[in-house]
C-alpha cells in the first residue's frame, strides 16, 4: 500500500508544484539519526533490521509532499470514509465475538485483545484508531442519524477494547470539546450522555471495571521500584511492569553511560532480557521492550533522539494553537499518552497511523474557525 501511494503521488507531480513543508523534515530527521546510529550499534544486523522497519519516516512525508494540496474538506471527506471503515470493522468483530459466545458461552470474546484477534490486531493501537475516529466525528460531522449511529459504535467498540488510558484520555477531550464547540443546549445534552454511560460503566460487573480496580488495588510501586528479585509468577500489572521497564532503562543508561547516542536503533532487545533475568522476570516478558515510546527513543537514539520526539509531538501542539481544530488537538493530547505506555511509532501499524495522520494535519493546515454546533 505504501508503494501504491508513492507511485500515485508521483504520477500527479507533472500537475502541480512540489511542496514540502518545514514539518516533514522532522521524521525525516528521526530516521538521519537512526541511521548515524550504525555507527555506534554493537549489532549492526539488529540496528539494520530496525531501519528497514522505520523508511516510512522518510517515505510517508515524501508522498504527501508529491501529492497535490489536500483542502480541509478533502481531509474530513478521508477521514470520514476512515471512520465509515472502523465502524464496519467493529460491526464485523462483534458478530465474530457474538458466534463465540454463542458456541462457547464465553464472554470475556468480546474485550481487549481477544476481541480483535480474529484480524492479528493489537487492542492498545486500535483504540488509538477508534478514540481518534470517533472525536472526528464529534467535533467535525453534523450530527445526523447517521453520524450518531457510527459515534455509538465508535463508542462501544473503545469501551469493549478496555484501554484504560485511553478511555479516560477521549473522555477528557471529548469533555473538553463539547463544552468549547457546542451550544449550551447541545452541551447538557452529550455531557448528560457521556455521565450516563461513565455510569454504567463503573457500576455494572464487567471487565472493563475489574482492568480499573484491578490497577488500583494490586499495584505495588515502592516494591517494584526497590525490589531486588521478583518471584516468577509475581502480579503484574500494566502500571508496575512499565515502571519496572523504566527502571532498567536507568540502570542501563548509568551503566554504560549511553545518554548521550543510545544503544542504538533497535538494539536494546539483549540488555533488556538480561536485566529481566537478574530480577527473575518470567520468561513470557522476555519480548517486551520498555512500553514507552519516549524510554525506547532515549535508551536506543540518546538525548537527540528524544528530543525529535518531543519536536513531532511540538509542531502538533503549534498547529491547534494556530488553528484552534480540536481533531489536532486530540491527536496530539492521545499521541502525548499513549507514548507513555506503547512505543507506538516503533510500531509499523503505529507508525504507519501517526505519520500519516501527522502529514495529512499539516498538509491542510488552513486555520479553522471554532463555532458553536
Amino acid at each position: 500500500m505504501l508503494i501504491v501511494l508513492l507511485a500515485a503521488s508521483l504520477g500527479s507531480v507533472r500537475y502541480h508544484k512540489i511542496k514540502f513543508p518545514k514539518a516533514y523534515f522532522i521524521p525525516v530527521l528521526l530516521f538521519g539519526l537512526m541511521a548515524m546510529s550504525l555507527f555506534w550499534t554493537n549489532d549492526v544486523k539488529n540496528s539494520m533490521r530496525g531501519l528497514e522497519r522505520q523508511l516510512a519516516l522518510v517515505l510517508i512525508p515524501l508522498a504527501f509532499a508529491l501529492m497535490p494540496s489536500i483542502t480541509l474538506k478533502s481531509r474530513n471527506r478521508i477521514l470520514y470514509l476512515f471512520a465509515v471503515a472502523v465502524s464496519i470493522m467493529a460491526l464485523f468483530l462483534l458478530a465474530l465475538a457474538a458466534v463465540h459466545f454463542f458456541q462457547f458461552r464465553n464472554f470475556s470474546r468480546f474485550f481487549y485483545h481477544a476481541l480483535v484477534a480474529p484480524m492479528d490486531l493489537n487492542a492498545i493501537y486500535v483504540s488509538v484508531m477508534v478514540s481518534l475516529s470517533g472525536l472526528f466525528l464529534l467535533f467535525t460531522q453534523r450530527k445526523t442519524l447517521f453520524t450518531l449511529l457510527l459515534l455509538l459504535v465508535h463508542a462501544l467498540f473503545l469501551v469493549l477494547l478496555s484501554s484504560k488510558i485511553i478511555i479516560v484520555t477521549t473522555t477528557l477531550i471529548a469533555v473538553y470539546g463539547i463544552i468549547r464547540s457546542f451550544s449550551r443546549k447541545k452541551i447538557v445534552v452529550l455531557l448528560s450522555i457521556l455521565a450516563v454511560g461513565i455510569l454504567l460503566l463503573f457500576t455494572t460487573s464487567n471487565p472493563v471495571r475489574d482492568r480499573f480496580e484491578r490497577e488500583i488495588s494490586v499495584s505495588n510501586v515502592k516494591e517494584v521500584m526497590e525490589c531486588g528479585r521478583f518471584n516468577k509468577v509475581y502480579d503484574w500489572t500494566g502500571t508496575t511492569i512499565r515502571l519496572f521497564q523504566a527502571r532498567i532503562f536507568k540502570e542501563m543508561m548509568d551503566e554504560e553511560d549511553a545518554y548521550l547516542t543510545g544503544f542504538g536503533i533497535n538494539n536494546t532487545k539483549e540488555k533488556i532480557i538480561e536485566k529481566q533475568k537478574h530480577y527473575n522476570l518470567w520468561q513470557g516478558y522476555y519480548e517486551y521492550n520498555f512500553h514507552n515510546q519516549y524510554i525506547q527513543t532515549f535508551a536506543e537514539l540518546g538525548i537527540f533522539g528524544l528530543l525529535l520526539i518531543f519536536v513531532l509531538l511540538g509542531t502538533l501542539l503549534r498547529e491547534y494553537i494556530r488553528t484552534r481544530d480540536m481533531l489536532v488537538l486530540s491527536f496530539f493530547l492521545i499521541a502525548t499518552v499513549i507514548f507513555l505506555t506503547e512505543t507506538y511509532i516503533w510500531r509499523q501499524r503505529g507508525l504507519y497511523h501517526f505519520l500519516i495522520l501527522f502529514c495529512l494535519f499539516i498538509a491542510s493546515n488552513n486555520p479553522v474557525k471554532s463555532e458553536k454546533r
